[in-house]
């Protein structure tokens, strides 16, 4: 049970809270980025280390060479799988693209689909861990499990963000 100075605190503007949840989305956006791999010609450089010859003209082929065989190996990407790397959108920019704003609001969309509020309140999970968070800091309001999380949250990932 947390104690009752920390229970008093706990509540903070939900606009602030909002304004950080929305501000870590855009950051797990930006970070969720990686550059394509450009392995063209991958197969035939593989052939071509294992001295050029195919299964078929070797009497007996070493695990380890049957191994790296595997790895040089690339199936061929379709058009599509191209396209996504290439070409990468975020999850607003296609919701912008598909024009779903539009459609009347008797059709359901993404944008439109509502769920009933929860009858029960929401889970606090600790942020370090995963388990069930049963205080909060008193900082930035995220919540915790024990001692060991808070104290790895107070050094790493606690940013003060609402006083």
């Amino acid at each position: 049970m947390p104690p009752r100075r920390q229970r008093a605190s706990a509540q903070f503007d939900p606009d602030v809270v909002a304004k950080r949840t929305q501000r870590h989305l855009d950051e797990l956006e930006r970070s969720n980025y990686s550059e394509p791999s450009t392995l063209i010609g991958g197969a035939e450089d593989a052939e071509e280390a294992s001295g050029g010859r195919t299964g078929k003209g070797r009497a007996r082929q070493a695990t380890s060479d049957k191994r790296a065989a595997e790895l040089g190996k690339k199936k061929k990407s379709t058009m599509n799988v191209r396209t996504a790397v290439l070409y990468k959108k975020s999850f607003v920019q296609l919701l912008e693209e598909s024009g779903i704003a539009s459609y009347p609001a008797a059709i359901p969309t993404y944008v439109t689909a509502t769920a009933p509020p929860p009858r029960e309140p929401p889970r606090m999970i600790c942020t370090v861990c995963g388990y069930y968070g049963k205080y909060r800091c008193r900082k930035c309001g995220v919540a915790y499990c024990g001692k060991n999380c808070e104290s790895v949250h107070d050094e790493t990932r606690c940013e003060r963000r609402i006083l």
